[in-house]
């Protein structure tokens, strides 16, 4: 290796801080290096993962390292590109498409009257490195495409038809020529679905070997037979779309060819305020079928009225993450049917649920977690007058908490003091949100809340918060300034809320941003700069 490739290595510790330090050693002795080993470059390479400015520095090396960097470039490069999509990316790809006449053919409904010339043969066949994929920045990727390439005419007539088209035949190419496709998150900016199997034939493609499926966006429905037919390998599944009654009956199907699911989550949209998509006794069979990998269970948003209980899930040995938010047709009597699980290692928390939770049931949830739980979220909790033994509760088993979400009911001294009492032993919290109900006139001295405030809480809110103006100005004032956010929202702000908060502000050098709306107000500290 000559000294100039030599220095060239030993720059690469300078490229990013996760890259290892190269011991400075001569130009010979690097020769016979097994640090030169491919094997070993590779593993080296893999610290900079992400750090897109690092690998592209590291390609101007030599061809060697350039055939290592490329795979682990083009691996997520959807990624890659963060914030910024890159028409770049979109052109780099189509120059992997041999039949010349179909990229013509495309380019030219494209941009006509326009003239674009085609992009050279690429030097390597990116779509085979191709792992990672995110339908949303691609989308976003092809719109910057078609804006910088596209006719006026184009643009202004056939805008939306152009991208599903584009997307489309893209689709199909990185499908069809990437061999092993590990993550892939569907995303689709309008209602029409882009089909992702119909141009597949059998079962040995990409998505077979698929770990990670994340379908959300405005589509109506997806095809989750034909998905069920090629995914058993999902060890993370997230359905985040309206989906209609037989895809629905689908669902539980492609749960249950799965091989070791760890982790599901299904949303539903909040547009669907009838809850008309109801969850089937079968989906919770096949969820059970996963007794020893299942850990993360999490429904938002979904009707539970045709489940008779939650029984099928007391199979799962080892659920560190719960949520049932917003569900409803699941009463304190369905939420028993989880009694018998023993949440020995539950690190989060969230139920919000109709008519409500049992407090015993929540209870034994935070009993079992041991000073495991690091989030928890609750709401209606049943009766609401037992919210003061949850804090109890809470008090001795979630010392190690670090998000916590609770609602209090105004007027509940007891509930109060317990409050207080947690936040005292809650050294760890970072994130709290408290949220008022019964909206009367305060009783309960909430500017004692300050007193008890761990130091290293970084973010704060209160929703519908019930501060008389005399009571926020001596929360503020008694408050340790070591917050990053501080959030009130409230149905309407009379001027005497606004003129303490503006106070307040104007007085602390260590905030920089005050930020208003009719119903929020949230105070920035400088440490988030």
């Amino acid at each position: 290796m000559n000294q100039q490739v030599y220095q060239q290595m030993q720059l690469v510790g300078q490229f990013s801080s996760n890259m290892m330090i190269i011991e400075e050693v001569s130009s010979t002795e690097m020769i016979n290096s097994p640090l030169m080993i491919p094997e070993c470059l590779a593993r080296i390479f893999e610290y900079l993962r992400g750090e897109r400015s690092s690998l592209h520095s590291c390609l101007l090396v030599n061809r060697s390292w350039c055939r290592i960097v490329v795979p682990i470039l083009w691996r997520e490069p959807f990624k890659l590109l963060k914030d910024k999509a890159d028409a770049s990316l979109l052109r780099t790809y189509f120059s992997c498409i041999e039949d010349q006449d179909q990229l013509q053919s495309m380019q030219d409904w494209m941009t006509y009257p326009r003239e674009v010339p085609l992009p050279q043969r690429a030097t390597f066949d990116y779509p085979i490195f191709l792992r990672h994929l995110c339908c949303k920045t691609m989308f976003e990727t092809i719109e910057n495409w078609l804006l910088a390439t596209a006719s006026a005419d184009v643009q202004k007539h056939y805008r939306d038809i152009c991208v599903q088209l584009i997307a489309s035949s893209f689709l199909q190419l990185l499908m069809n020529r990437c061999p092993i496709l590990e993550t892939l998150i569907l995303w689709s900016g309008v209602s029409n679905n882009i089909p992702i199997t119909g141009s597949l034939s059998g079962t040995n493609t990409c998505l077979s070997r698929i770990v990670s499926l994340q379908v959300e966006g405005n589509y109506h429905d997806i095809d989750l037979w034909s998905i069920s037919q090629r995914c058993h390998s999902l060890k993370q599944l997230t359905i985040d779309v309206e989906i209609s009654v037989n895809s629905m009956n689908m669902l539980h199907n492609l749960v249950y060819v799965q091989r070791e699911l760890e982790h599901f989550r299904l949303v539903f949209r909040p547009e669907d305020k009838v809850f008309t998509n109801k969850v089937q006794p079968e989906l919770l069979t096949a969820l059970a079928n996963f007794p020893n990998h299942l850990n993360t269970i999490e429904f938002n948003r979904c009707n539970f009225i045709d489940c008779p209980s939650l029984e099928a899930l007391s199979e799962c040995k080892n659920i560190r993450h719960l949520v049932l938010w917003k569900c409803v047709g699941l009463g304190p009597g369905k939420m028993y049917s989880l009694y018998k699980v023993n949440f020995g290692q539950l690190q989060r928390l969230e139920i919000y649920v109709h008519p409500g939770v049992a407090a015993d049931m929540v209870i034994k949830m935070i009993r079992d977690s041991n000073n495991q739980l690091q989030s928890l979220r609750l709401a209606g909790i049943t009766p609401q007058s037992e919210l003061p033994s949850v804090l109890s509760v809470m008090t001795r088993h979630c010392q190690n908490l670090t998000d916590c979400r609770l609602v209090l009911k105004d007027g509940d001294n007891n509930a109060f003091n317990a409050l207080l009492t947690f936040l005292g032993v809650s050294l760890k919290l970072e994130i709290l949100y408290i949220t008022f109900t019964d909206r009367v006139h305060p009783i309960c001295n909430y500017e004692d809340i300050a007193k008890h405030l761990p130091t290293g809480l970084r973010e704060l809110v209160f929703r519908d918060f019930l501060f008389s103006p005399a009571s926020l100005a001596n929360f503020l004032e008694n408050m340790a300034p070591t917050y990053h956010s501080l959030s009130f929202s409230k149905r309407h702000f009379d001027q005497q809320h606004i003129d303490v908060i503006f106070r307040y502000v104007k007085n602390r050098s260590n905030l920089f941003r005050l930020m208003r709306h009719p119903r929020y107000m949230s105070i920035k500290a400088r440490s988030e700069l």
